[in-house]
């Protein structure tokens, strides 16, 4: 019998087991060919093979024909990787034997595993011996060479969607196909290139669950990669997935936004999550509806540590999802959730509980295009650090206020201004405040200021209440507010408040605030619709280099195994440059 003594990865913190393996009791158990997989001690003088296992280590080159795993549940928070990796390795009609010390939940009894294993004996009443009987659901999309990039889409400036279909077909992939959901503008570049499927919408709400459903059943290769318009995959995908191997869970790279126009400003933007509550024990996770969102918003999240491990709660944020086709016509997204819906944590808990894990491959990352307000609080963000510890952080150089920052929104400074003027007239502001608004130069704080005296000169009736906040979204926000703070705010406009309390509500609410601390005096929307692309030179050069080192050394959450130079390579080749 061979041995494999597995370490939690001593950087985290962990506790270190207690336990003592019996080498000669399992020696005596004659399970030929079989490897033993453990974290508890061993008093051998014989060499010992040891791996350092954390959230983005993945177990390979393990070539005898049985496994046992010794209370890999209770030594250790990566069990749920580790069997992953294990029975997808295992071939037909070989055993697994699994002995916990506690009575844990039998993971092989998950939906995802429970028809490729039976259960043979029980040993000494505490081994469970399993045999595999039938291949697991992803095995037959075995292979990397052959991949289906999906992109659920709008009808709005195709500016980034273009860039991201150039970027994927740049990508050297040995067999690759792109495909996109929705009505792409008529200004898209690369018609010819990509196939275009109806999502079946009816032009209103943004059904992104159906999108990417519709999307992987149109794949006809078994690597899907589902991407949201404003992603730039890195150069390096194919390498990178490749290096990461073969029958992967549901997974994706680091995300980072950068907030200025050289570099010097990374955030980590929508990629791994982990929620802190059981949300199993909360609500029914097979039938959740927007009923549950309510319920959802109120529970805490924040960015997950790629390098650490919390099955049950950890989740994809959806931006990207590296997948089986296989796996997600399994287990497809829950259509009754629409877009801020809280559907991505919905999917990824739910996906864990067939017993399914989400995990990061730590050899890329992206870079996302454009960023939403609501993903940061004034610059920082909640994480997840690599010891375990709930930390706000920002990158320090967000203190400085003459870095240039990039645009907030999507839209002109002449179309924002329309949408106030539109606002305040539609609830009867008067001439002087219409002036102000068409005069406003549209900074960062002279909105804010044109804004408060919108609303301060306003009168909205009782029952037009939920319409004034649609359009307070759209008119005046430029974006959708977060489920809970809009239920706040809901709760506040509907109350016995006085009309000044509730004005003030809206005024300091923190969507408004938040995006006033992101210009301030410059303007938050653009002049030329590249506004976000960044210029080569010597600035964004140091401003790469600088983030490099921040990245890879200081900021909390984030994790970069390899050298400095190549986390250098990883921001400089998934920039949006100009050209």
């Amino acid at each position: 019998m061979n041995i494999i003594h597995c370490k939690n990865d001593k950087n985290l913190s962990l506790k270190k087991t207690f336990r003592t393996l019996d080498n000669k009791y399992y020696e005596d158990l004659g399970l030929d060919n079989t490897t033993l997989i453990t974290f508890a001690k061993i008093n051998s003088s014989n060499k010992i093979k040891s791996i350092i296992i954390n959230g983005t280590k993945r177990l390979a080159n393990i070539t005898e024909e049985n496994i046992f795993l010794h209370n890999i549940q209770c030594d250790s928070p990566f069990f749920a990787q580790i069997l992953w990796d294990i029975t997808h390795r295992l071939k037909l009609d070989r055993y697994i034997y699994i002995e916990e010390d506690l009575k844990v939940e039998s993971f092989l009894q998950k939906e995802y595993y429970r028809n490729s294993f039976e259960l043979i004996e029980v040993i000494d009443s505490k081994i469970y011996k399993y045999k595999k009987i039938a291949p697991l659901l992803i095995e037959k999309d075995q292979g990397m060479n052959y991949w289906s990039f999906c992109l659920p889409v709008g009808s709005d400036d195709p500016i980034f969607l273009n860039r991201c279909v150039e970027r994927i077909l740049d990508l050297d992939i040995p067999d690759k196909e792109i495909i996109l959901c929705g009505k792409p503008h008529a200004d898209f570049e690369y018609f010819q290139y990509v196939e275009v499927i109806d999502d079946e919408g009816d032009g209103k709400s943004n059904h992104l669950t159906k999108k990417k459903n519709l999307l992987v059943k149109s794949a006809n290769y078994e690597n899907v990669c589902i991407l949201h318009d404003r992603v730039l995959l890195p150069l390096n995908f194919f390498s990178a997935v490749c290096e990461f191997g073969d029958h992967y869970p549901l997974t994706a790279f680091q995300s980072f936004y950068f907030q200025d126009r050289h570099n010097f400003l990374p955030r980590k933007y929508s990629d791994f999550n982990t929620i802190a509550q059981d949300l199993t024990q909360e609500i029914d996770i097979n039938s959740v509806d927007k009923k549950d969102t309510k319920l959802i918003s109120k529970l805490f999240y924040c960015y997950q540590h790629p390098a650490r491990s919390s099955f049950g709660h950890d989740y994809l944020t959806g931006s990207l999802y590296l997948t089986k086709k296989s796996l997600w016509l399994k287990y497809p997204q829950n259509e009754n959730l629409f877009w801020n819906d809280y559907e991505d944590i919905e999917y990824g808990i739910r996906m864990s509980s067939y017993g399914i894990p989400s995990r990061i491959n730590p050899h890329a990352i992206t870079q996302s295009m454009n960023s939403r307000s609501v993903i940061h609080y004034y610059g920082y963000v909640a994480t997840n650090n690599l010891k375990g510890r709930i930390t706000m952080s920002r990158c320090v150089l967000e203190r400085l206020p003459f870095i240039k920052r990039k645009p907030l929104f999507r839209i002109s400074k002449e179309e924002a201004r329309q949408r106030i003027y539109t606002f305040a007239r539609k609830y009867g502001a008067s001439k002087q405040t219409l002036l102000l608004v068409s005069c406003s130069s549209m900074t960062g704080l002279s909105r804010f200021l044109i804004i408060k005296k919108v609303i301060g000169d306003i009168t909205v009736k009782l029952d037009k209440i939920e319409s004034f906040m649609k359009d307070f979204s759209f008119y005046i926000l430029c974006e959708s507010m977060a489920p809970n703070e809009y239920d706040d705010i809901i709760r506040t406009m509907f109350s016995s408040a006085s009309p000044k309390v509730k004005k003030k509500t809206l005024v300091m609410s923190f969507i408004l605030n938040n995006q006033l601390f992101h210009s301030f005096t410059s303007s938050p929307f653009y002049k030329q619709n590249d506004d976000w692309f960044i210029e080569r030179g010597f600035w964004s050069w140091l401003g790469n280099v600088i983030s490099a080192i921040n990245l890879k050394y200081f900021i909390p959450g984030v994790y970069f195994p390899q050298s400095l130079k190549k986390v250098y390579h990883c921001l400089k080749d998934t920039t949006l440059w100009k050209t």
